[in-house]
């Protein structure tokens, strides 16, 4: 009887850590485990960002492997174009700034040339997060090298944002315009608020009108359409391999970079809400969004630190035989 106490009482602590521990680093950890499994059985659970041995960023899709993905060798290079001074960030932004003008194509839009099957897509296809993540890089590119050819480039992509030029955005029945990340996905989070980004950074650098109302039109569509995508408060995007809290996480920021480039900050109040579903009690997440890989993770956890625990208070042999 005692022992089934030691037990007890070792899987009553156990929990109380995995619960602490989860609450505070479950996105740290999915995203540790995800990167492990990469580097260790070459696969993994969900999308992880490597490089190939040129060091040109790629990502890893399940569905997909290790592809390159326009868009983020795209912000890879916008974020070593502002930490230029580094001599090694300033080689980087420069080689990958050539690399996103020589993928493309004879319509100057970047193609993502890779199946994506979680989506039903063939390459090659075309994302509005990756060409405006490529109108930026090559702005910036344009600006460094005073290079008007590369900045006319740029802004052919900046046209093809319209809805009027191609399949990369579409006027919203309720207003605005909704900027696409997949084809067979209209209302994809991701794509649109990384879009918007893209529009204000560049809006930032050339102040012209055309990606200034795209922006705010791309606002208008996003108030609209926000809270029918949000369900109960949680961000969420069905084409994507994340940690569903990571994800949230992940949306929830890009919102926050929207929102500050919007004069009157509108969207501060859906913010509120996002940030206050984080910090819900864990367990309430794993069971209201469960997720497979969520929840044997906190199993394993829970599991190991049950053992660690029973290590320490279990009986020592002088005790056995009184148990």
């Amino acid at each position: 009887m005692k022992k089934f106490k030691y037990h007890l009482l070792s899987l009553f602590i156990g929990l109380i850590f995995a619960v602490s521990i989860w609450q505070a680093a479950e996105p740290h950890l999915a995203d540790f485990w995800g990167k492990t499994c990469l580097s260790i059985f070459g696969t993994s659970f969900m999308e992880v960002s490597t490089m190939d041995k040129n060091g040109v960023p790629m990502r890893y899709y399940p569905s997909a492997g290790k592809v390159y993905d326009p868009e983020l060798i795209a912000s890879k290079s916008s974020l070593f174009y502002k930490t230029r001074i580094e001599e090694t960030r300033k080689n980087a932004f420069l080689f990958y700034g050539e690399w996103l003008e020589e993928n493309l194509d004879a319509n100057g839009n970047i193609p993502n040339n890779f199946d994506y099957l979680k989506a039903g897509i063939k390459k090659p296809w075309f994302s509005s997060a990756s060409n405006s993540a490529t109108m930026l890089a090559l702005t910036q590119r344009a600006g460094y090298l005073r290079s008007p050819e590369t900045f006319l480039k740029a802004r052919q992509m900046l046209y093809n944002l319209q809805p009027e030029k191609g399949s990369l955005s579409f006027y919203n029945k309720n207003g605005g315009i909704w900027f696409q990340e997949f084809p067979t996905e209209p209302y994809s989070l991701s794509g649109m608020l990384k879009t918007l980004i893209n529009l204000s950074e560049y809006h930032k650098l050339v102040d012209d009108s055309l990606s200034q109302n795209l922006f705010q039109q791309g606002v208008i569509a996003l108030q609209a359409k926000l809270p029918e995508l949000a369900k109960h408060n949680w961000l969420d995007d069905k084409y994507h391999y994340k940690n569903k809290r990571s994800e949230h996480l992940e949306l929830t920021k890009l919102l926050e970079e929207v929102n500050s480039a919007t004069p009157d900050s509108v969207f501060t109040p859906y913010i509120y809400n996002y940030q206050a579903k984080n910090r819900q009690f864990v367990l309430f997440q794993l069971i209201s969004r469960p997720q497979p890989g969520r929840i044997l993770g906190f199993m394993f956890a829970w599991a190991v630190l049950y053992l660690i625990a029973y290590l320490f208070l279990k009986p020592k042999k002088s005790d056995i035989g009184e148990l």
